[in-house]
């Protein structure tokens, strides 16, 4: 079995399998011969598709690591891929953003608190009613949602699509914001976000809002996900969460689906390292140490020189002294 060119892999039954990268024999293939090997592909190939190459050529690896036909399986270099940036807002861009919705959408306030805060999707806060507020408990219970419609169905309420609740906790501020939307007449009877306790067709009456309050403020127009879940997500993990509680938080059963909204903001590697930093290293207490007696010789040296500078001047001044006036 030998890889012909750069991209078949043929297998002969009528003859011994001949395992080479190139003119290497399989045993001989190591990183800088498969190094060499990127060399060789078209310069118009970008990171992806470079790595699907290297991916044939570790599965060849694999398959005669398991056959007992090599040691070790050599370590593949694979391109580093650029990833697609995924929009999300910081606190300070969230914060900004809930002033402009205050001051110029204030009946949508609420509607965009929940989504900043809690990080609920579009449907799950159309569906907040106030019977699922529990305020002796501060909690709010997520067992409900808002189905898009089409054109021949409206709209209606359902369950979630896992048919699972969850309850998140709540902060006195989200409740403050509740009962200040009620005062406003903002709210219904039974929901918050509905008088009628009927809803959009399509659900999407809070995307104009949002698109007028971002412009109105120069912000990023990031769409009521992105605002939401995104923006938690990110947000909770570059402050140092773990991803199981934003896991719990997003309302996700396996953690899998909570990485792909995890994604790390600038410097939280950084503050990872230092947050694990040794509180007294030796090597630091050493450099410390060595700093202080440099620090200290040179003290000392300016306090000889010093001394000397006194004396130098005492004489001098004692000469004058001495010399009989002309």
């Amino acid at each position: 079995m030998r890889l012909r060119g750069q991209r078949e892999i043929h297998l002969h039954e009528d003859a011994p399998p001949l395992p080479e990268l190139g003119h290497l024999y399989i045993e001989e293939v190591g990183t800088s011969a498969l190094d060499s090997f990127k060399q060789t592909l078209p310069k118009h190939l970008g990171p992806k598709s470079i790595n699907q190459h290297l991916i044939l050529v570790r599965a060849v690896l694999r398959f005669m690591w398991k056959r007992s036909k090599l040691k070790s399986v050599p370590y593949v270099p694979m391109e580093s891929v650029p990833q697609k940036h995924v929009g999300w807002y910081t606190r300070q861009e969230r914060d900004q953003l809930l002033e402009g919705i205050y001051r110029l959408e204030p009946q949508w306030y609420l509607f965009y608190y929940l989504t900043v805060r809690l990080g609920l999707r579009t449907g799950e806060v159309y569906g907040v009613a106030h019977s699922r507020i529990l305020r002796e408990g501060m909690q709010l219970v997520v067992d409900q949602v808002v189905q898009r419609g089409t054109k021949t169905r409206a709209s209606r309420l359902s369950t979630r699509k896992t048919d699972e609740a969850y309850v998140l906790d709540i902060t006195p501020d989200i409740l403050a914001a509740v009962d200040w939307h009620i005062s406003q007449g903002y709210g219904g009877e039974e929901f918050l976000f509905s008088k009628s306790s009927a809803f959009p067709r399509y659900i999407d009456s809070h995307v104009r809002p949002l698109k007028l309050v971002q412009e109105k403020l120069g912000l990023r127009l990031l769409s009521h996900h992105k605002v939401g879940r995104h923006s938690v997500a990110s947000q909770a993990v570059t402050s140092g969460e773990s991803v199981k509680a934003v896991q719990a938080q997003l309302g996700h059963k396996s953690e899998q689906s909570t990485h792909k909204y995890a994604h790390l903001g600038s410097g939280a590697q950084k503050r990872l390292i230092e947050t694990l930093k040794p509180k007294a290293a030796p090597h630091e207490a050493a450099r410390r140490s060595q700093v202080n007696v440099g620090s200290t010789s040179e003290a000392e040296a300016s306090s000889s020189d010093l001394h000397v500078n006194l004396r130098s001047t005492a004489l001098v001044a004692n000469t004058n002294a001495a010399e009989p006036q002309k």
